[in-house]
């Protein structure tokens, strides 16, 4: 049986009608593997989308691309709108010009998969171009179908608890930043007091070296994310875990080493293992009857822990306060 494209495997998901034009304007190249693209919206396109949405893009027709490719928007939704929030772009000659708008994606190199084959041609080939976008997705922060989007009293939700596995890191960039934002600028009854705990799973990009205190190259978004909780914006906790490594540094609890990584003017330390079950369950804590948990990553460790979470054998949330979205 033939893989099943974007399309086919999102038939189900809500989808936006119109189709917008941007252009490739930046492509920053975070490993070997991993391109990271802001998209700007030239003047007369107006695109919204929610924290977590991905969009179909659609490269030009030249490229000759069999139809479109799925990619998590990374950025927060007011960058795309609200210009005020948006840096301003310059000219050489003029200075500075109308404010500039993008949403930024997260792209990881995939020779089967056309669409991301295309996103890695050499940047020369790529800036300035024109692609299509679409958004749709209802893997979104704050729910979008559950009677969690409008029965949540204010102060009933204590604690969100973000759940990623390697490139499953996507949608839950923009949950955050969203989150901080929302924080600091309106910081109603709704957002006051939230615990967010976030549990992020990777690849070491420094592979089995037995040095105990690196840097975060390399490390997707683990800057961001260090920065929002270390400047308040988010009150929380990361657990970082990487793997892929070997075991022979000073271990946790749990028998995983402890590392190091220095960021963002902060030191994060990490367990060298995959996050589990035990894990997830510990974050969530107990607050089950006051916590949402948005898990992102692999098939098999999605459904691992949503069974884990949700099952009378595990600790038994409502299904509707435990979200997920496979990356395939």
């Amino acid at each position: 049986m033939s893989k099943q494209s974007h399309i086919e495997r999102t038939a189900h998901e809500p989808r936006d009608p119109l189709l917008h034009t941007v252009i490739i304007s930046d492509i920053t190249q975070i490993t070997p593997t991993i391109r990271l693209f802001r998209l700007e919206i030239p003047l007369g396109e107006i695109i919204t989308f929610l924290p977590g949405q991905w969009v179909d893009l659609y490269p030009p027709p030249q490229a000759n691309v069999p139809g479109p490719g799925g990619f998590t928007i990374t950025s927060c939704p007011t960058l795309a709108y609200i210009p005020s929030a948006c840096p301003t772009s310059w000219d050489p000659s003029s200075g500075p010009t109308q404010p500039y708008r993008y949403i930024e994606l997260a792209i990881q190199f995939s020779p089967q998969n056309p669409p991301a084959a295309y996103l890695f041609l050499p940047s020369p080939q790529l800036l300035h171009t024109h692609v299509r976008v679409r958004i749709g997705g209802s893997f979104v922060f704050p729910p979008l179908s559950s009677y969690l989007a409008s029965n949540v009293a204010p102060g009933a939700l204590r604690k969100l608890v973000f759940v990623a596995g390697g490139m499953g890191i996507n949608p839950l960039m923009s949950m955050l930043s969203f989150i901080g934002e929302q924080q600091q600028q309106q910081p109603g009854e709704m957002w006051r007091g939230i615990e967010v705990r976030v549990l992020y799973s990777v690849k070491d990009p420094r592979g089995c070296g037995v040095d105990h205190v690196r840097d975060s190259k390399g490390i997707l978004f683990l800057d961001r994310i260090v920065d929002l909780i270390k400047s308040g914006r988010i009150r929380g906790r990361l657990e970082l875990f990487l793997t892929g490594g070997t075991s022979d540094g000073p271990s946790d609890a749990d028998g995983a080493e402890r590392h190091m990584v220095r960021c963002s003017g902060a030191v994060v330390p990490f367990s060298r293992r995959r996050i589990m079950v035990r894990d997830v369950k510990r974050a969530v804590g107990v607050d089950k009857e006051a916590a949402l948990v948005y898990i992102c990553g692999v098939p098999a460790m999605t459904d691992e822990f949503v069974e884990a979470l949700t099952s009378p054998g595990g600790i038994g949330m409502e299904k509707s306060r435990v979200l997920f979205e496979k990356w395939w």
